[in-house]
């Protein structure tokens, strides 16, 4: 079995051999030069033209190929060299012609877009195109200029996505020597807080906010000597994002976009990779390997984009113990009452090591009735119970919210965990329930006459602190404080970040079920998938799929058997060609 190949050692090796041919390592990236004079050519025909030339060269004494081809060839050997290599188990791998012809895009330097449903090859595509850019002999030593996250010496090749799960994934298969240069398009642009402060005009206090901004920017760019950013899961990239990706490289950099346009489209608002599809020469690839339709769940989502709908009566052919498991619903519940039912399951599962909140993730249509509120609470008050945390009720503007230390949250969009909680002496407005182990998530605490005569100690201690800190606040800061603080660790940024504002609590989100829009870009050993009558109007093929696909290792379906139907016969991103489906994934205007 052949180990991964150490990329550092690969670059080194090659600068070594430009060099000893006196030839000057580039400038400037290899997009800056001219490839063809007629880029029009197919691949085929490109490949044909430099067979011809080297013939030509082979009979004119080896004279050096004519100088427009020379970057061609270089590309084309490198591709051909990759081609004959050894993937991460030893296998010989054979590209078809759709990864040839991005290989060959990619090893040129152009930017490019790489589109394919799961099981085409888009992982080993992407790989080989990473190696010939390398091979090329155009991809500089990364000098980091002092980025915090970057590490000097790798090659100048960035794998960047939306999530912290999709950067993982693409990390994984990665040698040690690269897995530094897979890093989180937050963690590229290094997000840090900035405060800023502001006079009220009409009452002359003081204001003063945080918001979440690059410090990478126009003013302060990346590392010249990153020559490729590949972005990676791109349908979730929103074009804001990406502005700001794109304003932060002050010099030529190609740009390389890897998605999946079977799933959903964003809900967020415009997805850059619709845009640049109109834009950039896009190759999809189509050609579902055997391979990957050894596994059951790849199997699964090709059946859904088929079309083709899957009675009950075939649920048992597709079960695969510790693989897959289609679970049709005993009878018909209501939204309630099956929300009751999937909480018990799944607290019964945590006993029984079938979940892991950790490692595992479930994903509901919707968040009322029977989605992820209810269930989001009943795990986390469950696990809170197991650990014997604190749960303190939050007052937050009208809204009530109950958290522990220890819980999974979603803040601005980043998985976090909650690492601390603590009273806000700011905070003027109506009272809350003591803290106790005894709280549940709910407001309920069979305890509390036992202890309510703690907090009038605790108002004692605490009426210096609350005077001075109400004199320092304004009214408006007053009235838009949140009865607690709550410190979350952001695990994309690795920013621990204190909210305190009513605003701010109420955009924590408890982690442990999920809608499947929110889980697009991300990937989770186990998933379970939990379909309902309710969530009828959400049903579509791209739902299916998107959920199917978020499974790494397992997928557990609970589902109606006519809600499964009705899922995949209905298709929701319309359009037979790639210019139609793209206009429809740039998202909402």
């Amino acid at each position: 079995m052949k180990t991964k190949l150490n990329i550092t050692e690969l670059l080194a090796k090659r600068k070594l051999e430009v060099n000893k041919s006196n030839v000057p390592l580039p400038d400037k990236p290899i997009i800056d030069k001219p490839i063809i004079d007629k880029p029009a050519l197919t691949l085929a025909e490109r490949i044909l033209a430099i067979k011809q030339a080297r013939e030509s060269n082979q009979a004119n004494d080896k004279s050096e190929p004519e100088p427009v081809l020379k970057p061609l060839a270089k590309a084309i050997q490198s591709v051909n060299s990759v081609n004959s290599s050894q993937g991460m188990h030893g296998e010989v791998i054979t590209y078809n012609k759709e990864q040839l012809e991005f290989i060959t895009m990619a090893a040129e330097g152009k930017s490019c877009i790489l589109i394919g449903a799961a099981g085409t090859g888009k992982t080993t595509c992407s790989q080989g195109a990473i190696k010939a850019l390398i091979n090329s002999g155009n991809i500089p030593a990364l000098k980091t200029d002092g980025h915090k996250h970057l590490v000097s010496g790798a090659p100048g090749i960035i794998i960047t996505a939306y999530t912290r799960r999709a950067v993982n994934n693409s990390r994984k298969i990665q040698s040690e020597d690269f897995k530094s240069n897979c890093i989180t398009i937050h963690k590229l642009l290094e997000y840090a807080p900035v405060y800023y402060e502001s006079i009220d005009p009409e009452t002359e206090n003081v204001k003063r906010t945080m918001r979440f901004e690059p410090t990478r920017c126009a003013n302060n760019p990346l590392p010249s000597s990153i020559r490729t950013i590949i972005i990676e899961e791109a349908s979730m990239v929103g074009t804001d994002l990406a502005e700001q990706l794109f304003a932060a490289c002050a010099h030529p950099v190609q740009f390389i976009y890897i998605g999946d346009i079977q799933q959903l489209p964003p809900v967020f608002g415009r997805a850059i990779l619709g845009f640049k599809m109109l834009e950039l020469p896009t190759v999809e690839l189509t050609q579902v390997y055997r391979q990957a339709l050894e596994s059951p769940i790849i199997r699964l989502a090709h059946r859904i984009l088929s079309g083709n709908p899957i009675p009950v009566t075939e649920f048992p052919e597709w079960y695969v113990p510790n693989k897959l498991t289609l679970h049709p619903w005993k009878k018909k519940l209501s939204a309630e009452h099956a929300a009751m039912t999937l909480c018990a399951f799944f607290k019964g599962a945590i006993d029984k090591n079938i979940y892991d909140p950790e490692e595992d993730t479930i994903l509901i249509p919707f968040t009322v009735g029977c989605g992820t509120i209810e269930i989001n609470n009943n795990i986390a008050n469950f696990l809170a119970r197991k650990r014997a945390a604190v749960t303190y009720e939050i007052m937050a503007g009208f809204n009530k919210h109950y958290f522990s230390v220890g819980d999974k949250v979603l803040y601005d969009k980043e998985d976090a965990e909650i690492i601390a909680i603590e009273t806000n002496h700011a905070y003027t407005g109506a009272k809350v329930q003591k803290e106790s182990i005894h709280l549940d998530y709910w407001g309920h605490n069979p305890k509390a006459a036992e202890e309510r005569d703690l907090g009038s100690t605790e108002t004692l201690v605490n009426a210096d602190m609350l005077l001075s800190s109400l004199a320092s606040q304004s009214t408006e800061d007053r009235v838009t404080q949140a009865s607690h603080s709550v410190t979350v660790r952001l695990l994309d940024s690795e920013i621990d970040s204190t909210v305190s504002k009513a605003a701010e609590i109420n955009t924590l989100l408890h982690s442990y079920a999920l809608t499947v829009h929110k889980s697009q870009g991300s990937e989770w050993r186990k998933v379970f998938v939990c379909l309902h009558q309710s969530h009828n109007t959400m049903l579509a093929r791209e739902l299916l799929y998107t959920g199917c696909t978020r499974a790494r290792e397992e997928l557990y379906v609970i589902c109606e058997p006519e809600s499964f139907i009705k899922g995949i016969v209905k298709q929701r991103v319309k359009g037979n060609t790639l210019l139609e489906k793209a206009e429809f994934f740039k998202g909402k205007l």
